[in-house]
């Protein structure tokens, strides 16, 4: 049933109003490509050819070193091409689908073979979105076919598997890669005109599939053979979603957020392409504009993207950074404080990988890409270390290059940048001890072990739109393993009850006091979360010998004689083992919860002395406070949007009188060590110093 608050979510969720703050081109716009070269006295046919001759992006530079690639990267050629063929085939894999073919059965196959797609599929649930709508009268609880996941034809729909056939016309010179772009092309605009259908609901999506097609036709640019007809076709329909992105800017929040500014960026490419004609100017004053004023909103003093998200940083450094690497390409960079802040979101992400590479899956995570040039469909989305080898050629000449591996070094060469900037440093990720306090984050990453706490404000300046309530939660690797994970975040809109069991306090590896929410939030606002705790960060320290934190919110304040959460880490940097010690000030009796998520692969049961982890090589324990009871539940952690991984849960719970102050102390490491009278020594020593910042 769909009450009238849900109904008005999504309403409001598609509806189109305010300006932006940045000035937005006040003449008239030229509705078309032949209108915009008539207003700028261009012939329109010398102004294809041209901008064939003479590409304004990046993409095709890796054309002309086409023998260097081949040598330097023999497996990801041939890696590359094999990709290119599936997408010939029409095999897709996006979101957690698993591979399938979208066959529109309603068109029939074209003289050369060629079967339509179906851009309307959600593959997962066999459903099909309804055609032809126009986007202002798009209603997606009205339409959406029962529980349909709008966000996969979307995927589709941005085209990104356009950049690999390029890549593989750049390889092989094959016309059937070209001729494909070509096909899909047509194909796509078809059944999706301008304005009409779901891929017209979402400028975000829009703008990501114009600088796609626009990297596309860069890189087919001496297709020859395809015709001029092709190209005034490619390049009027590019220009038509330039218009649709200057008139449907995604500013209608309170804030902006990582989609108004990926129609900065998209329209940012877009307008390069069309820069020497009047419009393509008016547009790109703006986007630089617009790009100068979001790094400052978006970007908190630390680094971080303020949405309170790991994986959508990610995505917001690298739109970011497609946007330098442009601006510095068409030789008018932006200005050095926009650099500068870039420098410190990369240095951010570089600081919470953990030590395999990937991403904690703090906050939500929906795999969203500003173009793939590596691995595209098999690319692990938490793994980000695409971005680094681009991030070192553009900002800082070798700051992030250990990060970067093999597969950045191939990235970066289809950025435009020679193999030499992209150097030949060992792969390494750099150990890092540090507290990121306006993100909420406090990192312990060593040889031997890894801790990442999580503290953080609602985000996005209040409106908490990927934020998940994992005050005071942590992430625990050691050895080389991850044993205590964050669970991540699955899906969105095609399942409300895992979009909120996924990002509850129960969910995450911390304390919940009487069943409450740390912050709240409506099962029917599924992009919204309420401010009620304020955490604080008490207590950072680092020696030789230990790694300490400690922490606090206010969340559990409103419920009936409400507590203060206090909670104190310490990781012993020899040993790896790690001590929590919790705290509540208050008074009353409450049922308490604790929850430890473990990774995949972890083994758990229950011992007479608590807990054994094991099935990763070595045997771990987890050490219960007295009177704690705990029992082992089934869990889930997704890596990926769409993915879930069976997993095993440690649920601790007691009911407790709560008379002023009152303290618990787990403790979790090698079996051997959890029970040593140094470790003990080391919890009272962290119990007391949690006492002391009250």
């Amino acid at each position: 049933m769909i009450t009238g608050a849900l109904k008005r979510v999504f309403e409001r969720a598609f509806k189109r109003s305010k300006p932006t703050s940045a000035p937005v081109p006040s003449s008239p716009q030229p509705a078309t490509l032949l209108d915009a070269t008539a207003q700028g006295d261009v012939d329109l046919h010398a102004w294809i050819h041209r901008i064939r001759v003479n590409p304004k992006l990046y993409a095709h530079l890796a054309s002309y070193r086409r023998d260097e690639l081949f040598a330097e990267f023999p497996e990801l050629v041939e890696r590359t091409i094999q990709l290119a063929d599936e997408v010939v085939l029409h095999k897709f894999n996006l979101l957690g689908s698993g591979t399938y073919v979208p066959s529109d059965t309603d068109r029939p196959a074209n003289q050369g073979g060629y079967q339509p797609i179906d851009w309307y599929l959600d593959p997962v649930r066999g459903s099909q979105f309804k055609k032809m709508v126009p986007y202002k009268d798009w209603d997606l609880f009205s339409m959406r076919p029962e529980n349909a996941d709008i966000k996969l034809p979307w995927e589709l729909g941005r085209c990104q598997h356009w950049i690999v056939l390029g890549q593989a016309w750049v390889l092989t010179c094959e016309q059937r890669y070209a001729r494909e772009i070509a096909a899909q092309m047509k194909d796509f605009l078809e059944v999706n005109p301008v304005g009409m259908g779901i891929n017209w609901t979402c400028t975000m999506d829009v703008a990501i599939r114009g600088l796609n097609w626009a990297l596309a036709f860069e890189l087919i640019r001496d297709a020859d053979f395809l015709g001029d007809d092709f190209w005034l076709d490619a390049y009027s329909a590019l220009y038509e979603q330039a218009a649709f992105i200057i008139n449907n800017l995604e500013n209608f929040y309170e804030v902006t957020s990582n989609h108004f500014l990926s129609n900065v960026v998209g329209l940012f490419y877009l307008a390069t392409v069309f820069g020497d004609l009047p419009t393509g100017v008016e547009w790109g004053d703006f986007c630089r504009k617009a790009l100068e004023e979001e790094i400052v909103v978006q970007v908190l003093p630390d680094g971080a993207d303020y949405e309170s998200s790991v994986p959508y940083h990610r995505l917001v450094t690298e739109l970011f950074l497609g946007a330098a690497r442009l601006a510095g390409h068409s030789g008018a960079p932006l200005s050095s404080s926009f650099r500068e802040r870039l420098v410190e979101m990369v240095d951010f992400l570089a600081g919470v990988l953990r030590p395999d590479g990937l991403m904690p899956q703090i906050g939500d995570a929906d795999d969203g890409r500003l173009h793939v040039f590596t691995d595209f469909g098999r690319w692990a989305p938490q793994d980000p270390r695409h971005i680094f080898a681009p991030a070192s050629a553009t900002l800082s000449p070798g700051r992030w290059m250990k990060i970067a591996g093999e597969e950045g070094r191939w990235e970066g060469a289809w950025w435009g940048f020679s193999l030499d900037a992209a150097s030949t440093a060992e792969y390494s990720i750099p150990d890092n001890y540090t507290l990121y306090p306006h993100a909420g984050l406090a990192v312990a990453r060593g040889k031997d072990h890894y801790l990442l706490i999580s503290n953080g404000v609602v985000g996005t300046n209040g409106f908490g739109n990927h934020k998940h309530n994992d005050l005071l939660s942590f992430e625990y690797h050691h050895a080389g393993h991850a044993l205590i994970v964050d669970p991540g975040s699955f899906v969105y809109t095609s399942d409300f009850e895992a979009r909120n069991r996924f990002r509850s306090t129960a969910w995450h590896n911390t304390l919940c006091v009487d069943g409450t929410e740390q912050n709240e939030f409506k099962e029917e606002w599924l992009f919204r979360m309420f401010a009620k705790a304020e955490p604080e960060h008490a207590a950072f320290e680092v020696t030789k010998d230990y790694f300490q934190y400690i922490g606090m919110h206010d969340g559990y304040m409103r419920i009936n004689n409400g507590v203060k959460h206090y909670r104190g880490f310490k990781l012993l940097r020899q040993c790896g083992t790690l001590i929590v010690c919790d705290a509540l000030v208050g008074t009353g009796e409450h049922g308490l919860e604790w929850n430890f998520s473990c990774a995949p692969g972890v083994e758990v049961e229950k011992t007479p002395l608590g807990i054994r982890l094991s099935g990763i090589g070595r045997g771990y324990a987890l050490r219960l406070p007295e009177g704690v009871e705990a029992e082992v539940r089934e869990g889930a952690y997704s890596p990926s949007y769409g993915v879930t991984q069976n997993t095993r849960r440690i649920v601790c719970q007691q009911r407790r009188n709560v008379d002023g102050l009152t303290k618990w102390v787990f403790i979790l490491g090698l079996e051997r060590n959890v029970n040593d009278e140094r470790i003990a020594m080391m919890a009272n020593e962290l119990a007391e110093a949690l006492e002391l910042s009250l």
